[in-house]
């Protein structure tokens, strides 16, 4: 049975607001720990003691608008999932739902009962709404491995609606050649993917590093933000996956595959250059700082990071009509009042003194004075104010195209001395930049990795299966320079441990000195490691808020991944579990740019 849509906004409050039963405080400096433990000792939800104004907090990110497109919207709009099934209930329950597009972009989709249900769903909803356009980006490499794979699975659906399934599979220009011809298929991939973990459905997107598979439904840990029907962000992010979809091959019914009719290169056979030229043309098209939000919503501000600026104007014919602004889901009447002419200035500087409120649609440059006297403006001034900024950060190495890995850079970079900043990452391989700008600046930073039993190439075979000793090789060496150069109080390590589980999580908190809550994350596929920068196609947000409530949400998916975790320490390291041999070392200076 379909989930209701009131079914799917209860599901998605509940995970929101539901705290962690126990914690271990993120102790990157035992001065945090106490203001944690302090903080959270009564109550999930604390008063934050802030030595910052909401300026100050937001306009620290400012910078960000002169480097990627940025769209104003709401904290309201935001909400934080936990769990890996309630992830895949919100996912099914919004396939249910869509009415005009579904688009997914994974590494790949499994064919696992639970895969299965995904595609069923996907089925029912094409079959009811007959405007449904899906789309689907996987990787080529992944997607075709063994012979039940992500392509066969999804065959019904475009044998069934040809005109309204579309599915996408990228092929990284890399693997070409002999390469291509000597690589095995399981080992083929590590040298470029598709990467991208986006889910949109309608307006609304869920921004994640979980793939479309059974583990990622059920007990491997990531992370799911669901951001609730944001037209334009929707619309970019839709844009870029249409856009990597446009330069990959496209399946067809008979599980064949051809070049996209927009394009005409050849990923692995016709020219290399050729071919990164035209697509990294096409993707920087759409990355243009500040291009997005020139299309703001004409109920919010388009200028980023203005904070709550209003801005006066006026029309020329004087007249008072009852109008009705949408917003998401809820209709919020309101008088508009237009001023006659300029000559009409004072009278709208005076109901403007008097509590009105001035908006400006920056498509039609049309303004709009919200009467003082409309029993609806307490609602419509909640409505109009942006608090949160929402940054998409594309990384395509192979592309040239760098944005994430410099947004990234600067943040570890730039971070005063006193804030901190959690990162987490299901695979510890940070690059050597990140790593040497880490140890160099004057923030406190605390890494949170998997151990190596909730690696998931832990009990592998061949090859695979020593993966996560090099990841104890590769943690060993960065620990040992953190001591080395004496910052062991400001770099710590913590390792995620939990029975029968995997982790997969990955992103970024930022807290400002002297603050409880974070002012911004990072949330998508990259991983801080060298394929993520350089091999692979990568996606994520970087999310700047003030609203006290998503902050609140924010800390507490924090709070729920530390739960649990251990301190890496010299004496985890001289474990007989942790001992690496010398073969391995090698092998992981040799192979640790592939995994």
């Amino acid at each position: 049975m379909a989930l209701s849509l009131v079914n799917v906004r209860s599901l998605l409050c509940r995970s929101a607001n539901t705290g962690t039963k126990g914690f271990m405080s993120s102790p990157i400096r035992l001065r945090r720990s106490i203001r944690l433990s302090n903080c959270l000792s009564t109550s999930p939800y604390c008063y934050n003691h802030s030595r910052l104004s909401s300026r100050e907090r937001t306009e620290a990110f400012a910078w960000l608008g002169d480097l990627v497109p940025v769209f104003g919207t709401t904290g309201n709009k935001v909400s934080v999932l936990h769990d890996p099934t309630v992830f895949f209930n919100v996912l099914k329950g919004r396939i249910w739902t869509a009415e005009k597009r579904i688009v997914l972009s994974s590494l790949y989709l499994g064919n696992g009962p639970l895969e299965q249900e995904l595609v069923a769903a996907l089925h029912t909803q094409l079959e009811r709404v007959r405007d449904l356009q899906v789309t689907v980006l996987l990787d080529y490499t992944r997607g075709s491995r063994g012979t039940n794979n992500s392509r066969t699975l999804l065959l019904p659906l475009l044998q069934n609606f040809p005109d309204r399934v579309q599915v996408s599979l990228y092929h990284t220009p890399d693997l070409r050649g002999l390469l291509k011809a000597v690589v095995p298929e399981r080992f083929n991939e590590t040298i470029g993917l598709q990467h991208m973990k986006i889910y949109l459905t309608d307006n609304s997107v869920i921004m994640s590093g979980a793939n479309l598979s059974e583990i990622y439904f059920t007990n491997r840990q990531d992370r799911y933000i669901v951001l609730h029907n944001i037209p334009l962000l929707a619309d970019m992010l839709a844009n870029l996956v249409s856009c990597v979809a446009s330069f990959s091959f496209q399946l067809c019914r008979d599980n064949s595959v051809t070049l996209h009719p927009s394009f005409n290169i050849h990923p692995y056979k016709d020219d290399i250059d050729k071919f990164k030229s035209e697509a990294r043309r096409r993707v920087m098209d759409l990355l243009k700082p500040g291009y997005f939000t020139k299309l703001s919503d004409p109920f919010f501000t388009d200028a980023p990071f203005r904070h709550r600026k209003k801005v006066i104007g006026w029309k020329r014919e004087l007249r008072e009509r009852s109008i009705q602004i949408y917003d998401g889901d809820d209709y919020t009447s309101h008088y508009e009042v237009e001023g006659r002419d300029e000559e009409s200035d004072e009278e709208m500087q005076l109901l403007i003194q008097q509590g009105a409120w001035v908006m400006v649609d920056t498509r039609t440059k049309e303004k709009t004075v919200v009467h003082p006297d409309s029993s609806n403006v307490t609602q419509l001034k909640r409505t109009i104010y942006v608090d949160t900024w929402i940054c998409p950060l594309v990384q395509m190495g192979p592309l040239g195209v760098w944005h994430d890995e410099m947004v990234t850079r600067r943040l570890l970079r730039t971070a005063p001395k006193e804030s901190e900043l959690l990162l987490a990452s299901g695979y510890f391989n940070l690059t050597e930049d990140y790593m040497n700008v880490m140890l160099q600046a004057d923030a406190d930073f605390n890494i949170l990795m998997a151990s190596p039993q909730v690696n998931g190439f832990y009990g592998a075979k061949g090859i695979a299966g020593s993966i996560p000793t090099g990841y104890t090789y590769i943690a060993r060496e960065f620990h040992r320079r953190v001591w080395q150069q004496a910052q062991q109080d400001r770099i710590r390590l913590q390792e995620y441990i939990r029975n029968n589980w995997t982790f997969h999580g990955k992103g970024l908190w930022f807290y400002h000195p002297g603050e409880d809550l974070p002012s911004l994350t990072l949330v998508g596929s990259p991983n801080f490691g060298y394929r993520s920068v350089h091999r692979d196609l990568e996606a994520q947000l970087a999310i700047v808020t003030d609203n006290w409530a998503l902050r609140q949400q924010l800390h507490q998916e924090q709070r729920h991944l530390y739960q649990g975790t251990e301190e890496v320490t010299k004496e985890t390291f001289q474990r007989p579990d942790r001992q690496v041999p010398s073969w391995a070392k090698a092998l992981t200076r040799v192979i640790k740019n592939f995994f």
